[in-house]
């Protein structure tokens, strides 16, 4: 795919007036623990916490996440050995309750129409020599309902990347100015039947429509959410060198529209 500018086609688009029926502020570290709200394991990786058929370094660990004063999740990859291509312990958060929910996740699923709004900062120029570094906000359950509300490597800084991935992928690389090295953005999607947008923004006021994929998710989709640090090994992608990499996500939102009520049968 090559970039696109998010420019002119862009539209404001206002605070959305349904319900909220998720919210984490990070005031508390709620994962790896039963009944807690994430897990940090997920049935995306092959065993769990590990990835590299996806090109992945990942040994996902809670020892990699840490509360933020005053709100907000730190997600620290850091290497494991001393060769910046060997595996790197990182963070991630999932609502699916892995095996069973040994180590959280309360089972929470998005559906179509919900509106996911997540406020993170991207990682720094310096992290891994400015590659590797590969946040994303995704969803996941049974292989196949996959949406990446975002997705952002280090070696295009400037560009967001957004796929649906149900039953066929569709999606775009979207180039803006609110994307950038240690920069903060919101990001949110639309998960509609007829179609999946995409919303970046610099307040939640000011979310603007960059991308929508006109395809949309089944009536019956569910996905659980997941928010993640990934390090890259993909060619031209790999760490240069073990300064570790670091994303912070200050909150993590779904909101959902009132179910319409059934009209009464004329007798």
């Amino acid at each position: 795919m090559t970039p696109q500018q998010a420019g002119a086609a862009a539209r404001a688009v206002p605070p959305p007036q349904t319900p909220m029926v998720f919210s984490d502020l990070f005031h508390k570290a709620d994962w790896g623990r039963p009944g807690a709200v994430w897990c940090q394991y997920t049935s995306a990786y092959p065993d769990g916490r590990t990835n590299p058929g996806d090109w992945k370094l990942d040994s996902t660990t809670t020892a990699a996440m840490s509360l933020v004063k005053g709100g907000g999740v730190l997600l620290r990859a850091h290497p494991l050995t001393h060769s910046p291509l060997g595996p790197w312990a990182t963070g991630l958060l999932t609502t699916e309750p892995w095996n069973g929910g040994p180590c959280g996740g309360d089972g929470f699923m998005v559906r179509p129409d919900d509106y996911v709004v997540v406020h993170l900062r991207l990682p720094n120029r310096t992290d891994a020599g400015g590659h590797a570094a590969w946040p994303g906000v995704w969803t996941w359950k049974d292989g196949d309902n996959e949406i990446d509300i975002l997705e952002w490597h280090s070696e295009l800084p400037g560009v967001a990347e957004f796929v649906n991935h149900v039953d066929g992928d569709v999606g775009a690389l979207v180039r803006s100015s609110l994307l950038g090295f240690g920069k903060w953005v919101y990001v949110a999607a639309r998960l509609g039947t007829d179609t999946v947008t995409w919303y970046l923004g610099d307040t939640p006021q000011h979310l603007k429509a960059v991308f929508s994929d006109h395809k949309g998710v089944p009536a019956g989709w569910r996905a659980y959410l997941i928010a993640n640090l990934s390090v890259s090994q993909q060619p031209g992608r790999a760490p240069t060198t073990l300064t570790p990499i670091t994303t912070q996500i200050s909150s993590v939102q779904v909101f959902r529209p009132l179910e319409k009520p059934l009209r009464p049968v004329a007798p």
